[in-house]
């Protein structure tokens, strides 16, 4: 068999850059899919499900951090369980993919575990973001009967720092001990959850170090939202410092734990190809949504929890009803026309106007980020 002839791969690509293949490949997947579902939208068709819904449980929470948006809001009443069961019946039927909790801290609900146990036998995968406080060996074992599936836990730097920003004296060892139980488990994925700050930038290469002996395999790093109580804390990065947590992440990846950023930084710029590997869109309305505390739905659970926000309640209306009829403005890309900066912008189809919530506070935009 005659050999094929090799080419140097500077002689293919001139520039002596490799493209990253495989982000390449995932923009043309994701690029398909919006323009399928722009399609659908526009001719007022059947949109397909969305791959994963998020529940904020609860607003209870056992700790106090200084970085939290859940605080902006109270509710006199959540969804009881019977309730969200039915809703989980249609989440079922339209098929899909993954169903995950969040809040508050969503173990405070002592029907949480029965709940995801139901969304299992209903064919849903089922996840937890969770602070780890209530995680000892009982729990633990029964997040495993429950057959959860993905389990998040947040851990915002080494012991003192930890404990500081979550204003707690024991939440640091109480988080390591959740990872290390949940490992014993065998949690199908078990991750960290890292929200860099100004507090904790300094320590991220430690961190990393912690995570490494604790056996953790994937990393998500995402940066503050200007909500809660980070709108009055002053721990936002710098253009400098969001620069170091890129340089950070590339030369990190992948070197014995995924390392990734979250999607609240939609889009990265001249980084965005050189630390992932695919583009990173506001799910809202095309992959995702929130159904809230008292049963309304919105886009993501950091976003505000009002009259503007919200897409329907499941208290009158079907999820089914909701997600075919709403999101409107988030599907008709409504804010690449009304925001002129974004309408003139070159990467708007990179970007697609970028995190609504991070929009609120002004810092949606990478290239204003990083000027």
């Amino acid at each position: 068999m005659a050999l094929l002839p090799t080419m140097h791969p500077k002689k293919i690509f001139p520039s002596g850059k490799m493209p990253n293949l495989r982000y390449e490949l995932a923009k043309l997947r994701m690029d398909y899919f919006l323009s399928e579902f722009s399609e659908r939208n526009w001719a007022n068709k059947k949109k397909p499900p969305p791959r994963y819904v998020l529940w904020d449980c609860t607003r209870r929470c056992n700790l106090s951090c200084i970085h939290c948006g859940a605080t902006k809001e109270t509710y006199s009443s959540e969804l009881k369980t019977e309730q969200i069961k039915d809703i989980l019946d249609d989440l079922s039927v339209l098929k899909v993919d993954m169903f995950a909790v969040t809040g508050g801290e969503p173990l405070l609900r002592r029907d949480l575990l029965e709940v995801m146990s139901y969304a299992y036998h209903q064919g849903l995968k089922t996840g937890i973001a969770t602070n780890g406080l209530l995680i000892d060996h009982s729990m633990a074992e029964r997040i495993k009967d429950a057959n959860i599936y993905s389990v998040q836990i947040s851990l915002d730097g080494l012991e003192q720092t930890h404990n500081r920003i979550r204003n707690n004296c024991q939440s640091f060892t109480k988080a390591v001990n959740a990872v290390r139980l949940l490992t014993k488990f065998r949690i199908p994925l078990l991750s960290v959850a890292t929200t860099v700050t100004t507090r904790n930038i300094s320590e991220i290469g430690e961190l990393r170090h912690l995570l490494l002996q604790l056996g953790v395999k994937l990393w998500r790093l995402t940066v503050v939202m200007p909500i809660g109580r980070a709108q009055a804390a002053d721990v936002s990065l710098d253009s400098n410092q969001l620069i170091s947590l890129f340089r950070f992440i590339k030369e990190n990846d992948r070197k014995g734990i995924r390392i990734y950023l979250g999607e609240n930084l939609t889009f990265l710029g001249d980084w965005e190809k050189k630390i992932r590997g695919g583009p990173m869109i506001c799910p809202i309305g095309f992959l995702a949504c929130c159904i809230g505390v008292d049963g309304n739905v919105r886009g993501c659970p950091e976003q505000p929890d009002t009259v503007d926000t919200r897409e329907g309640s499941l208290l009158e209306n079907s999820f089914t009803e909701i997600w075919q009829n709403g999101f409107k403005r988030y599907r008709n890309r409504e804010i690449l026309v009304a925001d002129p900066y974004c309408a003139e912008c070159k990467s708007k189809f990179d970007c697609y106007g970028g995190c609504w919530v991070m929009r609120g506070g002004e810092q949606h935009c990478i290239y204003r980020l990083l000027s």
